[in-house]
C-alpha cells in the first residue's frame, strides 16, 4: 500500500478532519513502531527510518504488508478518535489496532528469522 492510497481511504472512512500532515506524522509514529519493534529484530534488516513527507512521499510504498493494512487504519482512526474526543469509538480502534498489530508482528516472526542474540563473555 503506499502512502496516498492509505490517506485515501482514512479520508473516505473519517472525512478529512485532519491535514495531510497530520495524517502523515501519525503514519510516521506507527511506521516507526513497525520497523522498530518487529522488522529490524529480523536476521538480515537493519533499516534506518526515514520519516515521510508529503511534499516528497505519497507513493513511497509502507512497510508492512498489504494483508496488514489494519495496522495503519486502525491506528489513525484511534488518533482521530482521541483527537475528536470520542472515547467509545477510541476504545474501539485501539482494540482493533492491538489485534491488527499482533497478527501482524506474529506472522513476521513466523516468516523471518530472528536475529541472534548478543553473546557476553564473562573473564
Amino acid at each position: 500500500m503506499r502512502i496516498n492510497e492509505l490517506l485515501e481511504e482514512i479520508t473516505v472512512l473519517n472525512g478529512q478532519q485532519y491535514d495531510e500532515k497530520m495524517l502523515i506524522g501519525w503514519l510516521n509514529e506507527i511506521e516507526a513502531q513497525a520497523v522498530d519493534q518487529v522488522i529490524n529484530k529480523a536476521d538480515g534488516y537493519n533499516i534506518v527510518f526515514r520519516p515521510y513527507s508529503a511534499e516528497e512521499d505519497m507513493e513511497s510504498q509502507l512497510m508492512i504488508q498489504d494483508q496488514f493494512r489494519d495496522v495503519y487504519i486502525n491506528y489513525i482512526r484511534a488518533k482521530i478518535d482521541f483527537m475528536n474526543q470520542e472515547t467509545e469509538q477510541y476504545n474501539n480502534d485501539v482494540a482493533m489496532y492491538e489485534a491488527s498489530w499482533k497478527a501482524y508482528a506474529s506472522w513476521h516472526i513466523r516468516n523471518h528469522m530472528p536475529k541472534a542474540a548478543p553473546r557476553f563473555r564473562h573473564f
